[in-house]
């Protein structure tokens, strides 16, 4: 009887941070590398082009982003959280032109960057699984408003310039494991998210705008949480 109490008082000693799940509210940071591109939607008159004989094309490049902020996590119910985890990130999409008939003596191949600094503010739940000694999956999923705080265009000439909307929306979800360690969680979580605003400003002098009918981001990110 006395080895089965000091077996389970051990295993009740291993557990870390044993009342972390009880907690109304509880915050941290995060650190997130995002793959990151534009999904294209041509226009008409580039798709007019097209059938007339042009050999042109248009498509986005992935390229690596980061982001970062804080985390304000409140218990709604015994595995449900709510979370806003605000933050800014660091974006430079960038898109292929080939071939495409401008006014201006450019090269046959062009790689245009739009640069994005976003202040954004993500709200999600968090449907957790039950806790296994120090590890526990969970799913997220949610919303995310972005504002761009920068240029949001390609800083070329006339002819060659791109330019997006300052706001965006995004709908993201993704998985996660929670591993609790003594002094604080460690979360590593991928998460998907895929923008439901048209991102693309029409410049009627630009025949790289006229090119595209709309532009909406996609996000691959692995997050690291610390809590």
């Amino acid at each position: 009887m006395l080895g089965g109490k000091a077996q389970a008082q051990q295993k009740v000693n291993a557990l870390n941070k044993p009342g972390y799940d009880e907690r109304p509210v509880h915050y941290g940071f995060y650190l997130a590398v995002p793959l990151t591109k534009y999904n294209v939607h041509h226009s008409q008159e580039y798709v007019d082009r097209l059938r007339a004989g042009s050999e042109e094309a248009i498509n986005s490049k992935k390229s690596l982003g980061f982001y970062t902020g804080l985390v304000l996590n409140v218990r709604l119910a015994d595995y449900l959280d709510a979370r806003f985890v605000p933050g800014v990130g660091f974006y430079g999409r960038t898109l292929e032109f080939t071939k495409v008939p401008t006014t201006e003596e450019t090269e046959d191949v062009m790689l245009e960057t739009i640069s994005n600094t976003m202040i954004e503010l993500p709200v999600l739940l968090k449907y957790k699984s039950k806790r296994r000694s120090n590890y526990r999956p969970y799913m997220v999923a949610g919303i995310k408003p972005g504002i761009d705080l920068g240029k949001g265009n390609n800083g070329a000439k006339v002819d060659n310039y791109l330019e997006v909307e300052k706001f965006d929306l995004a709908l993201e979800y993704g998985i996660g494991i929670d591993i609790f360690y003594p002094y604080f969680k460690f979360a590593p979580e991928l998460r998907f998210s895929h923008g439901l605003l048209n991102q693309h400003k029409l410049l009627s002098n630009s025949t790289y705008s006229r090119s595209i009918d709309k532009l909406t981001h996609h996000n691959v990110s692995l997050i690291l949480f610390f809590e």
